[in-house]
């Protein structure tokens, strides 16, 4: 046989894969039933209200945080009588004793919130109740879950709940300003030699179209997350007056570095393990063909992925790469005034993978300029992958015990957490916030008039409940 009809035999073979793997690229169906658990519903409504109504606007006024634990303890007695109680930093930190304390459980929220700025329909810290959401500040982040937790754990020990493993709540007072409150709670937990085998935290949620071609709504779990790199650019001259300007000026460098790293590629495009378990979730449940054929053969099809990530751009991009945004700039005072200094202030969210330091040192190469001064504000690491076993089982069966005709899928949070600090001691930190949200409901959190569905109130009390039956 001639060696070209050999060759002919190629893209016959890689077909017959293709077509192979895409039919064997089926949705894996856990059925569930819903399990509903005979709560103080109006209890855990008018808690959640009275919470939203302390001011725990981050740094702002200590007394008010100081009411708000106080509250925690007067709301809720059993939970107080029956736990170990250590106020740390901004944040406070209970102890309830199992059977064992070899493999411990941490619940995590915080009750600070963002300050309340722009056009409110009702008062922001009013907590108002009506017949279908409650209002005000924090309802969404995070007091709702905080509540959510305390009121499922008061309910649990109420009706004689004795746990197998020692658990942890953990909630702190500065998440918003990334603050001390978590790493001093984690750190504190850390010298008293506790490994906790599992971490919750806020994060992903249930959403609508996270995927093409998906009709489901899916419970996103974070398994990971971006880090964090806030730089500042600077370039300095002696100044001067408008009228006689040298050829560059602090501005018309920093213009240039501006340009050089908006049109760099640098930041290269990765598929990930969160991401990857994200599409092994959730693709095989599309309607769309096409999208089948793409993610059950990414073996052959991750450029074609790629592409349309940088084509749609967005949440969808920032899975696959470190992003760049430019946030802030300063320069002269008066217009006809040269600057002594001027600053370009970036947002870097870095990709699992990928230092901070390979970053400034990319920054670096590709604006090529000695004048420009590279000064890094803050900075954090993205967090390692946590482990997809047994743990976060739980946390599957108790969302589809809540939600039964959700799917559930890991994913990489883009945004930040105080869960973040937890991956230095535990391989199962997850990020979830037991609640059914809405587009409109997303752009509320840190917006105006945030609020809160009754019914993702009750959820979330059951959510826990069915998670805390298991530990």
């Amino acid at each position: 046989m001639s060696p070209w009809l050999h060759l002919l035999w190629i893209p016959v073979a890689i077909v017959i894969i293709i077509t192979y793997k895409t039919l064997r690229f089926k949705p894996v169906d856990h059925p569930t039933m819903r399990k509903k658990h005979e709560i103080d519903e109006q209890h855990a409504i008018h808690s959640l209200s009275e919470m939203i109504s302390f001011k725990t606007i981050t740094n702002i006024n200590p007394e008010e945080f100081r009411r708000f634990k106080d509250y925690l303890l007067s709301r809720f007695p059993i939970i107080a009588k029956s736990s170990e109680i250590t106020e740390i930093s901004s944040g406070i930190l209970f102890k309830i004793t199992g059977k064992s304390d070899e493999q411990p459980v941490v619940l995590m929220a915080h009750f600070d919130v963002v300050p309340a700025s722009g056009n409110w329909q009702e008062d922001p810290f009013s907590g108002r109740i009506n017949q279908s959401t409650v209002y005000g500040r924090g309802a969404l982040d995070t007091k709702s879950s905080l509540n959510a937790i305390m009121e499922a754990l008061e309910h649990a020990l109420t009706h004689g709940k004795v746990f197998k493993h020692d658990l942890y709540l953990a909630f702190s007072g500065d998440e918003e300003d990334l603050g001390l409150g978590a790493p001093s709670i984690m750190n504190e937990l850390k010298n008293r030699g506790v490994k906790p085998a599992m971490v919750l935290d806020e994060g992903g949620a249930i959403v609508s179209k996270m995927f093409p071609g998906v009709t489901s709504k899916a419970a996103v779990v974070g398994i990971a997350e971006k880090g964090f790199l806030n730089i500042r650019l600077i370039a300095k001259s002696s100044g001067g007056h408008a009228s006689t300007p040298p050829k560059n000026t602090p501005v018309t460098l920093l213009s240039k570095a501006v340009v050089k790293l908006n049109e760099s590629k640098v930041f290269k495009l990765k598929m990930t393990t969160p991401v990857k378990e994200l599409f092994k979730s959730l693709a095989p449940h599309s309607t769309s063909v096409p999208i089948k054929i793409l993610f059950a053969n990414l073996w052959l099809f991750l450029p074609v992925v790629k592409l349309i990530a940088k084509l749609s751009g967005g949440e969808f991009l920032s899975m696959f790469k470190t992003t760049q945004a430019f946030t802030l700039s300063s320069g002269s005072d008066a217009i006809n005034v040269l600057p002594a200094e001027a600053t370009i202030g970036i947002n870097y969210r870095l990709r699992p993978g990928e230092s901070s330091e390979q970053v400034i040192q990319k920054i670096k190469k590709v604006i090529r300029d000695e004048a420009i001064e590279v000064e890094v504000l803050s900075k954090s690491e993205a967090t390692k992958s946590s482990l997809i076993d047994d743990q976060f089982d739980l946390i599957d069966k108790a969302i589809h015990q809540t939600w039964p005709d959700v799917l559930v899928a890991p994913y990489l949070m883009v945004a930040t957490t105080d869960s973040r600090h937890y991956h230095e001691i535990c391989d199962h930190v997850y990020k979830f916030s037991p609640m059914d949200v809405s587009k409109l409901d997303l752009k509320k959190i840190h917006g105006v008039d945030e609020d809160i569905s009754i019914e993702n109130i009750v959820s979330g009390v059951n959510f826990y409940l069915n998670l805390i039956e298991y530990l």
